[in-house]
């Protein structure tokens, strides 16, 4: 199929790509150029390519599996009218599959379209890409925030105070309130904060945005030492997964499925995400 890498450059794959990734590649090519979604005024040509290049390499593909199917029963099939006539009827029948599978084709990707135009037509499509492009913006925050810039401080324990929360009458200590002898202060989780003893020596690093404490180092008066993790926020992982969600759905073979699937997700996920840093 080397004579057809043009119709492949269209589609955006090499001339070795097998029949389904030209499926794939072409309703892809046809949903982003097609009328109804794109109203630039080189999309109608462009979509017009598309068809043209996908009907030449499905054409040459069955072209050339009827060629092998006329090899295989060549030595089978019989002379004279009963073989012109069993020739005509299987043309006939190749012919009609095609025509079905085309109109069957051209049908979905007609639905897909308008699924989408109504999409983008609706409030929801804004409120989805912003939220999108929000937990974004936090996911690479995040990043930087957690793996990159730190900065280390240190000092003696002037003030410790307990953060307590009361829920269903249920009272406990969700994270502590530490004051140091000049005048910083760090809030860090529970399990750290029943360490840290008056008059301790805390060495701890602290993230640049969101000020977050990843690890301490305590000594305390009776010169028992301890390292321990001390972020008092949701674990990065667990949000991290719901922000990567809608990344990983980019790859389903249908758009219209990635961008209602992913648009919920960063919807609704983005949202808890959000609030659990302003809140917590």
């Amino acid at each position: 199929m080397q004579r057809f890498e043009k119709a492949y450059e269209i589609l955006g794959l090499e001339s070795k790509a097998s029949i389904d990734e030209v499926k794939k590649a072409f309703r892809k090519k046809a949903l982003k150029y097609h009328p109804d979604i794109n109203d630039s005024a080189a999309a109608h040509e462009l979509f017009i390519q598309v068809q043209k290049a996908y009907e030449i390499i499905i054409t040459a593909d069955q072209t050339w599996r009827d060629h092998e199917v006329e090899l295989e029963v060549k030595d089978q099939t019989p002379s004279g009218r009963d073989r012109d006539r069993t020739r005509l009827s299987r043309e006939e029948a190749i012919r009609q599959a095609r025509e079905k599978a085309k109109r069957f084709e051209q049908v979905e990707l007609q639905r897909e379209a308008k699924q989408f135009a109504r999409f983008r037509s609706s409030i929801l499509y804004p409120w989805t890409m912003f939220m999108a492009y929000t937990s974004l913006v936090f996911f690479f925050l995040i990043l930087s925030d957690s793996f990159l810039v730190t900065r280390e401080r240190h000092g003696y324990v002037a003030e410790k105070q307990a953060i307590n929360w009361n829920i269903l009458g249920f009272e406990f200590t969700r994270a502590y309130r530490i004051k140091f002898g000049n005048g910083a202060v760090v809030r860090v989780a529970s399990a750290a904060g029943n360490k840290i003893g008056l008059n301790s020596h805390v060495s701890y690093a602290e993230t640049l945005i969101f000020r977050d404490v990843p690890r301490i180092h305590i000594i305390n008066q009776d010169f028992k030492e301890y390292e321990v993790g001390g972020v008092d926020k949701p674990p990065y992982l667990f949000f991290l997964i719901f922000i990567g969600v809608p990344c990983l759905i980019f790859f389903v073979d249908k758009p219209s499925a990635v961008f209602y699937s992913a648009g919920a997700f960063a919807r609704y996920f983005a949202i808890v995400f959000i609030l659990s840093f302003l809140l917590f």
